[in-house]
């Protein structure tokens, strides 16, 4: 995956985990790489988490 941060920039990472909290809101665990901070958790959002394929055709 890719996050984009407040300020414009993009950086690669991986989710661990998944989550829907009992409003409906889904969360994703996840760590920026490599050795960016420790995993988070993170509401989801398709414009600034971006899901990358892990395997192409």
């Amino acid at each position: 995956m890719e996050v984009q941060y407040p300020d414009g920039t993009w950086e690669l990472g991986r989710i661990s985990a998944w989550w829907t909290d009992d409003a409906g809101e889904v969360w994703c665990r996840l760590r920026t790489l490599p050795g960016g901070t420790g995993p988070q958790w993170h509401r989801y959002d398709p414009d600034s988490i971006r899901l990358l394929p892990s395997t192409g055709i």
